[in-house]
């Protein structure tokens, strides 16, 4: 029986563990597992990339905790120790953002949306944390929060090593501080939440703006792409932006037709409940969340 017990708990140790992924022949990639944040995925619920740039490496996201962060680090130590030179972080959600003080300990120069440092500095990222630490116990207590060194307005290109990117501000979408890093060379685009493919968006960030997100995605369509590498599924092609195109706008149509009729929220939330959509991930984790959102934004468009 004990030797039953130290075989479960020795699975259930390594059931979320982290991999090094060669995605093409320079850029690695960490897949995290779908879900909330909880003490038995360890907060590893999103992907991070590592792109070598001959002397160092440019990090896209930082996972959610210092010990991921760390642990990302050490496999991409591994596999080329080189310096960290930048971490570029698409949009300030923990699981992309709370790992961020690990990499400044490793030198790498942070870059964010302006709106994040805004964020940051008012002292609203400190009460958000503060309630994620209430919220998942101990997940997030060794957490720093981390500013960035240079913010992007509109557009910057970084020219590294052999390479180079364009880092382009995407809002308001998923949030006010969305950004994308752009390989122009290769035509690889790094969306952070952006797109989905066969997975529920979460639309119901308080700054989040689904009009605004149908946009972007136009915007995105229209951009030489061949390959998109996102914050929560393996690589992707255009498609993907057609799927998260096509979600949000089904839910802006339906609910705005429904509003009309005179429904109200529970009434259109029950209506928008056995829907296609209801087979993929993070359907029952985000998708009244998204009805909510779209049902309250749309009373404030004209």
């Amino acid at each position: 029986m004990r030797f039953l017990v130290i075989l479960v708990v020795f699975i259930l140790s390594f059931s979320y563990g982290m991999q090094l992924e060669k995605v093409d022949k320079d850029i690695y990639m960490v897949r995290g597992y779908d879900g909330l944040p909880s003490e038995k995925n360890r907060g590893f619920i999103s992907n991070a990339y590592g792109i070598f740039v001959k002397d160092g490496w440019v990090v896209i996201d930082s996972l959610s905790t210092p010990e991921l962060a760390r642990e990302f680090i050490s496999l991409l130590k591994k596999e080329k120790n080189v310096p960290i030179k930048y971490l570029i972080v698409t949009h300030y959600h923990l699981d992309h953002w709370y790992g961020a003080s690990e990499f400044k300990k490793e030198g790498a120069y942070v870059i964010a949306h302006k709106n994040l440092k805004k964020f940051y500095e008012s002292g609203q990222a400190m009460e958000a944390l503060e309630n994620f630490k209430r919220r998942f116990k101990n997940l997030f207590k060794n957490v720093k929060l981390t500013p960035p060194d240079f913010t992007v307005r509109d557009e910057i290109t970084i020219s590294t090593g052999d390479k180079s990117f364009k880092v382009i501000s995407m809002t308001p979408a998923h949030t006010n501080t969305d950004i994308v890093v752009y390989m122009p060379d290769r035509k690889f685009i790094f969306v952070g939440d952006l797109v989905f493919y066969k997975r529920i968006p979460f639309v119901g960030d308080s700054n989040a703006s689904s009009k605004g997100w149908l946009k972007v995605l136009k915007d995105l369509e229209k951009m030489d792409i061949d390959k998109i590498f996102a914050g929560h599924n393996y690589p992707l092609d255009k498609k993907a932006i057609d799927f998260t195109y096509q979600y949000i706008s089904f839910l802006r149509t339906q609910i705005a037709k429904m509003k009309d009729e005179g429904l109200f929220y529970d009434e259109i939330k029950k209506k928008l409940q056995d829907i296609e959509y209801k087979k993929f991930p993070m359907f029952k984790e985000f998708h009244n969340q998204n009805i909510y959102k779209i049902y309250n934004e749309l009373d404030f468009e004209f």
